[in-house]
């Protein structure tokens, strides 16, 4: 009689976590980003390689995340979880990985990344380590818009030769990007629930061809110097849902 109650009282645990789990959801979530980012640039036609420049820099800063997500999942067998996920949102990211700077005067240039919004789809897998309690990872394609900025500096009293060399070079990047993670869904009542969530993102690539040839000389060789980002992003956010 004493096994035959404590297996009903875990049959009714298990489809009362499946009655909670299952089904379609919706709900807002806030973060923090660490968008961190390796930034090259180098000359391709310097005049000898005793005047070719070849510079490494790694920049990194922390941004807000807010968005909205929506899914569907249900329960498989004694405690499995699987669904699916859209999401998107809005990215205060913003990175400047190289900002050369002599007081008052921008010697070279200033080179900034940022990121305005992303969306993306999202598998989940997990588990109910309690009644209330699920962890599960996510494989996720992320796409959104990335913006690198390069702002050439005052190049001295002497300014520029050319006009070129002064533009303002902007170049923006899509694309879909992996983003795994994992995190913790905790039921509060039948409908609402709270999540804790980490992701990482690899991030684009971004190159761009910059004219330097009205440079002063002796200030930067060459006459046209490549660029490079290369980017990825730690992201945690908190999440509050609604079960339908």
């Amino acid at each position: 009689m004493k096994k035959l109650t404590v297996a009903l009282l875990a049959a009714a645990a298990v489809s009362s976590a499946a009655s909670a789990n299952s089904g379609f959801y919706l709900g807002a979530s806030a973060g923090v980003a660490q968008t961190n980012v390796k930034y090259n640039y180098h000359t391709t036609d310097a005049t000898s390689a005793a005047t070719t420049q070849n510079t490494n820099f790694d920049g990194g800063k922390a941004g807000g995340l807010f968005g909205l997500f929506a899914g569907y999942g249900m329960m498989v067998g004694q405690g499995a979880y699987v669904g699916g996920e859209i999401y998107g949102g809005f990215d205060t990211s913003s990175v400047k990985p190289f900002d050369d700077k002599s007081g008052s005067t921008v010697v070279f240039w200033t080179t900034k990344l940022e990121r305005k919004y992303f969306y993306g789809l999202a598998a989940r897998l997990g588990y109910m380590i309690t009644p209330s309690t699920l962890a599960y990872i996510r494989l996720a394609a992320e796409s959104g818009k990335w913006k690198a900025t390069l702002t050439p500096g005052a190049n001295g009293a002497a300014g520029f030769s050319t006009s070129n060399s002064a533009k303002v070079i902007n170049k923006n990047k899509t694309g879909i990007q992996f983003a795994p993670g994992l995190g913790l869904e905790v039921n509060l009542n039948k409908n609402l629930f709270v999540r804790a969530e980490y992701s990482y993102l690899f991030g684009p690539k971004i190159s761009f061809n910059q004219d330097v040839s009205g440079y002063a000389p002796g200030v930067v060789n060459g006459t046209n110097n490549v660029h490079s980002l290369k980017t990825s992003q730690h992201a945690v956010k908190l999440g509050l849902g609604y079960k339908f």
